[in-house]
């Protein structure tokens, strides 16, 4: 995997690298300072990832977003931001980030946010969210997404709790949706992200 990071600091870029690098040995990263250095690139091969500072000299990265396709086609962008703003995290979604991370997030949750990346899921959760998506989960909910986290698939949940395997894939739907993930590997980083089991 290719993947570009377009970031003004040296160190922060530096930083991302070497995560990238814990996360899979094997991807090949790039780093410039800037929105316009990264479109002058000639690269052979495309990045399938692109990692944009949302704050930048010259073409600020919100207003970059829209024309990335253009010059990146096929690659999914991440946005990095040093502050948590819904505002910026609702219009980097809408023009089509597949995820919003905060600078200030530590080492582990930035490897967990990039990992449900790698693996095709979006990944908007600010780091102290407004409501939490676990105090909406019901009690049967968390039964269900605890023995997820341990591995277990739907008959064997299914088994555990005496219930069908068609009302374990509704509860894990409903599940999905309010943790904002749409995979079981992606359901289960979020919960341990948010300490529930």
């Amino acid at each position: 995997m290719r993947i570009l990071i377009i970031d003004d600091h040296a160190l922060f870029r530096a930083g991302m690298a070497l995560l990238l690098l814990r996360l899979d040995p094997a991807v090949e990263v790039v780093e410039v300072g800037s929105v316009e250095e990264a479109f002058a690139l000639l690269a052979p091969t495309p990045f399938q990832l692109v990692l944009l500072d949302l704050k930048l000299q010259g073409m600020q990265g919100l207003d970059s977003l829209s024309v990335m396709p253009q010059h990146f086609p096929g690659a999914a962008v991440v946005v990095l931001s040093g502050r948590e703003s819904p505002q910026a995290m609702s219009e980097a979604r809408a023009k089509g980030a597949c995820a919003y991370l905060v600078k200030a997030m530590s080492a582990d949750a930035m490897l967990d946010a990039l990992r449900r990346v790698f693996d095709g899921d979006s990944h908007f959760l600010m780091t102290v969210p407004a409501e939490a998506p676990e105090t909406r989960l019901t009690p049967r909910q968390r039964d269900i997404l605890k023995l997820l986290c341990k591995g277990l698939a739907n008959k064997e949940i299914a088994f555990q709790l005496g219930m069908s395997d068609n009302t374990v894939r509704t509860h894990l739907m409903l599940v999905f949706r309010l943790l904002g993930v749409r995979s079981r590997t992606a359901a289960a980083s979020a919960a341990r992200q948010m300490g529930l089991f």
